[in-house]
C-alpha cells in the first residue's frame, strides 16, 4: 500500500445531504423578511441587524455558487434601501448606502469565489479518483474497507458494496492471511506498508497480484490505501527467476562439461609427454597421486590438493621438445646433452603460463621448479629452501620415487624401500625435509606398490576429475608421477 491523499474523503463531501434549491431559496428569503422585520420593528438598534444579512448571502453562496452570493447581495441591497425609504426617521445617506453596498457585493463575491474555486477542485479530484487506474481505498484499522473507487470494480470485477460488505482477508488468498494480517496489524500500531503484495480473490474465482501501500491511520482510525494490479509483472519475475535458475543450471552443467574437457586435454597432454620413453605410460597418473597424497598429509586446503592432483602430470611437458636422441639415450647424457634435457623445465613453464586458469598456472610452477634442490643445486634457477615453491619440492619427491622404481631406458627398476631410502637420504640436501616426512609416514602404504603395479598398469585410467582425493584407493594413492630423468640429473 503507498502514501495516498486523502481522496476519498472528497467523495464523502461530494455525498453530504445538501438542500435542495427551492428550499435553500425560500430558507434565504426568510431570513431576510426575519432580518428586514427587526429593523423595521425597532429601529433604534442600529446596524447590528444589518449585519445579520451575511447570513442568508452565506447560505446562498454554499448552494449556487458565485452568481447565489452576488444574488443574496442585491437583495440585502434593495431591503436595505426599502428601509431607507419607509423609515420616517432614518435619513440613509448615499455615502452610507454605497459604504453597505461595497461592503456587501465584497463579500459576496469573497464567499462566492471560494465556494467556487472549492467546487471545481473538488470536482478535478473526484474525477481522477474515479478515473484513476490504481485501486484507491478508505478503511478501518480492524480490517473493512468503507469507500473504494471505481478501479476496484473494472479490476477485480466486485462492487463497491460487496467489497464494503465483507471483512478484507476474507478476499485474500489463504496462504497469504498471515503476512497480511501482519501488515494489518503494524498500520493498527501507527506503522506504514509499502510495496506490500499479496494476491486478492476476483470475482471470477480467480487470484490477482496486488501491490499495496497504506498510509498510518490518524487520530480517526481510518486507514488510507492504494494498491495496483501487478499480476503480469509478478508472473514475468517468476518467469525471469525460474529462466536465472534454468540458466545457472546450464552454466553450471557447461562448465562441468568443459573442466571435464580441460582435464582430458591435460591428461592427453601429459601422456604425449611420456609417451616417448614410458611404456607403461602411467607415469604422470603416478605422480599426480602420490603428490596428491603428500599435500594432503601436509595440511593442504582440499582445493589446493585438486588443483595440485591436476597439474602434477604436467610437470614434464616440456620434455615434448626434447630430441629422441637424448630423451631416450641408454647411457649416461654428456654435459652438453644435459644441459639441452634440462632446458625442458623451461619449456615447459613456458608452455603452461600462457594459461589463464588455476591449473595451469600451478602446473606451469610446478614444472619449472620440481628439478630445484633444497640445498640450491637444481635447476634452471638453482633457488634453494623455502625460495622453491612448495608444489614443487612435493612433486619432486613424488618424481624421483616414481623414477627410481620403474624401468627407464637409462635404468633398471630398484626395490621399493631401496627407492624409500634414498628419498629419506636426500631429506635436507635434494628434498624439503617435511616433505621428505610426509613421504615416509606413507612407507606401510608404498610398500604394496609393486603388487598392485600390474593391475593398475592393465586398467583404463579415469579422468582426473573423476578422482576423489579424500578416499583414493590404496592402488591409486600411491602408484604415482615422478620425473623419469630426475635419477639421471642427480647422478650426472
Amino acid at each position: 500500500m503507498t502514501a495516498t491523499l486523502h481522496l476519498p474523503r472528497l467523495r464523502q463531501l461530494r455525498r453530504w445531504p445538501t438542500p435542495g434549491a427551492r428550499f435553500t431559496l425560500a430558507l434565504a428569503l426568510a431570513l431576510f423578511a426575519v432580518v428586514f422585520a427587526l429593523r423595521i420593528n425597532d429601529p433604534n438598534v442600529g446596524d447590528a441587524e444589518g449585519a445579520l444579512f451575511i447570513v442568508p448571502i452565506c447560505l446562498l453562496a454554499l448552494r449556487f455558487g458565485l452568481r447565489g452570493a452576488l444574488v443574496g447581495a442585491l437583495v440585502a441591497l434593495a431591503l436595505v434601501f426599502v428601509w431607507g425609504q419607509i423609515e420616517p426617521d432614518v435619513h440613509l445617506l448615499t455615502l452610507g448606502y454605497v459604504i453597505r453596498a461595497i461592503t456587501l457585493l465584497v463579500v459576496a463575491v469573497l464567499l462566492g469565489t471560494f465556494v467556487e474555486r472549492r467546487r471545481r477542485l473538488e470536482v478535478d479530484i473526484l474525477r481522477y479518483y474515479d478515473a484513476s487506474l490504481d485501486l484507491l481505498a478508505t478503511g478501518t484499522v480492524n480490517g473493512r474497507l468503507t469507500r473504494v473507487n471505481p478501479a476496484w470494480s473494472r479490476t477485480l470485477g466486485h462492487s463497491a458494496e460487496t467489497l464494503c460488505t465483507k471483512r478484507f482477508i476474507e478476499f485474500v488468498h489463504p496462504e497469504d492471511h498471515g503476512m497480511t494480517l501482519a501488515q494489518m496489524r503494524a498500520l493498527a500500531a501507527g506503522g506504514e506498508a509499502v510495496g506490500f503484495r499479496n494476491r486478492f480473490l476476483a470475482a471470477d474465482g480467480s487470484y490477482r497480484w496486488l501491490e499495496w501501500s497504506a498510509s498510518a491511520p490518524g487520530a480517526d482510525g481510518v486507514v488510507h490505501a492504494v494498491a495496483r494490479d501487478v499480476t503480469a509483472q509478478h508472473e514475468a519475475e517468476h518467469q525471469l527467476a525460474d529462466n536465472a535458475r534454468t540458466l545457472e543450471l546450464m552454466i553450471t552443467e557447461r562448465t562441468r562439461e568443459l573442466d571435464e574437457a580441460r582435464a582430458e586435454t591435460l591428461r592427453q597432454l601429459a601422456i604425449a609427454a611420456e609417451y616417448r620413453d614410458d611404456e607403461t605410460y602411467q607415469h604422470t597418473e603416478r605422480v599426480g597421486h602420490i603428490a596428491a597424497r603428500l599435500a594432503l598429509g601436509l595440511g593442504l586446503p582440499a582445493g589446493q590438493v585438486t588443483l595440485l592432483r591436476q597439474a602434477a602430470p604436467l610437470h614434464d611437458v616440456g620434455k615434448l621438445a626434447i630430441p629422441d636422441c637424448i630423451l631416450l639415450k641408454p647411457g649416461k647424457l654428456t654435459e652438453e646433452e644435459f644441459e639441452v634435457m634440462k632446458t625442458h623445465a623451461e619449456l615447459g613453464a613456458r608452455l603452461l603460463s600462457s594459461g589463464s586458469s588455476p591449473v595451469l598456472q600451478m602446473a606451469a610452477t610446478i614444472a619449472a621448479n620440481h628439478h630445484e634442490r633444497w640445498d640450491g643445486g637444481g635447476y634452471p634457477k638453482r633457488l634453494s629452501g623455502e625460495a622453491i615453491p612448495l608444489v614443487g619440492r612435493i612433486v619432486a619427491v613424488a618424481d624421483v620415487f616414481d623414477a627410481l622404481i620403474h624401468d627407464r631406458p637409462y635404468k633398471q627398476a630398484w626395490p621399493i624401500e631401496q627407492a624409500i631410502e634414498e628419498i629419506g637420504r636426500g631429506a635436507g640436501s635434494q628434498f624439503d625435509p617435511r616433505v621428505v616426512t610426509a613421504f615416509l609416514a606413507l612407507r606401510d602404504e608404498l610398500g604394496t606398490l609393486r603388487e598392485d603395479l600390474a593391475e593398475l598398469e592393465q586398467a583404463e585410467l579415469p579422468a582426473l576429475s573423476d578422482i576423489s582425493l579424500v578416499s583414493l584407493p590404496r592402488r591409486s594413492a600411491y602408484l604415482e608421477h615422478v620425473d623419469r630423468h630426475a635419477p639421471r640429473a642427480a647422478t650426472g
